[in-house]
C-alpha cells in the first residue's frame, strides 16, 4: 500500500527546482513583492500557481472569482488559463497592493480578463448571491477568519460541477499541532473537518506548499 512520503527541507527544494517551470514576469513579480518585507509572505507560492492555471484550463472554466488578491499572482495565473473571453473577478479589502498588481497584469496582457473589486469579502460575496451571479472556479486564500464563511458563499455561488480551491489549510503545519489553539488554526481545521464531512462536495487536500483543498461541488 502506498504511504504518504514525508515533505521535509530537502523534498521541498527539489519540489520547489523540478515542479515549476521559471517565468520571467511571475519571477519579477515575485522579487518586487519580496521587497515588501514581512508582508510578503501572504503571496501564493509559484507551483501553486502553476496549478490554478492548469486547472483553470482542464475545467474550462470562463467565470473565476478569487478572494483576496494581494500583489495579484493568482488573479494573473487564473486569468492565464482561461480562454479570450474568460474573466477573474478578484475581490480583496484594501487598495494598497492593486497598482503592484495591476503592473504584472497589463506586462502580461491579462487586464482585460481581469475585474477587481474592493470591499470585504462576505459582504462583496452576498452581494453576488443575491444578483444570482454564478462561477465556474472559486479560489480563497484571504483573512482566515473567515474562511467558513467564504466556503459556505462559494457553494452558493458555484455551477454545478464547479471547483473551490482553498490556500493555507495545513497553516504551516499548525494544523496538526493540537498545542495550536488560536483563532485562526482552529478555524482552518474546522474548515477541514467540514469539507471532509460535507455530502455535497468532493474533495482532495494536497500538500502542495502550505496547503490546498481542491473541492468540486455536485
Amino acid at each position: 500500500m502506498s504511504t504518504q512520503t514525508e515533505i521535509n527541507e530537502a523534498l521541498v527544494k527539489y519540489l520547489q527546482s523540478v515542479g515549476y517551470r521559471e517565468d520571467k514576469t511571475i519571477t519579477e513579480l515575485e522579487n518586487e513583492t519580496l521587497k515588501l518585507g514581512g508582508v510578503s509572505q501572504m503571496q501564493i507560492a509559484k507551483e501553486q500557481g502553476q496549478f490554478l492555471e492548469i486547472i483553470a484550463k482542464i475545467s474550462k472554466a470562463n467565470k473565476c472569482l478569487e478572494i483576496g488578491r494581494f500583489t495579484g499572482m493568482s488573479t494573473l495565473f487564473l486569468a492565464r488559463g482561461l480562454s479570450e473571453s474568460g474573466k477573474v473577478v478578484t475581490i480583496d479589502n484594501s487598495d494598497e497592493f492593486l497598482p503592484l498588481a495591476k503592473k504584472y497584469w497589463e506586462l502580461d496582457n491579462m487586464t482585460s480578463k481581469i475585474e477587481s473589486i474592493i470591499g470585504e469579502g462576505v459582504e462583496v460575496m452576498q452581494s453576488m448571491i443575491d444578483r444570482q451571479h454564478t462561477y465556474d472556479l472559486i479560489f480563497i486564500d484571504a483573512d482566515k477568519n473567515n474562511y467558513l464563511n467564504y466556503y459556505e458563499l462559494s457553494l452558493n455561488l458555484l455551477v454545478p460541477n464547479g471547483i473551490i480551491i482553498i490556500d493555507n489549510v495545513l497553516w504551516h503545519g499548525d494544523v496538526a499541532d493540537e498545542a495550536k489553539q488560536d483563532s485562526q488554526t482552529n478555524t482552518i481545521r474546522d474548515l477541514n473537518l467540514k469539507i471532509q464531512n460535507d455530502t455535497r462536495v468532493e474533495f482532495s487536500l494536497l500538500p502542495l506548499s502550505d496547503g490546498l483543498s481542491f473541492i468540486r461541488k455536485k
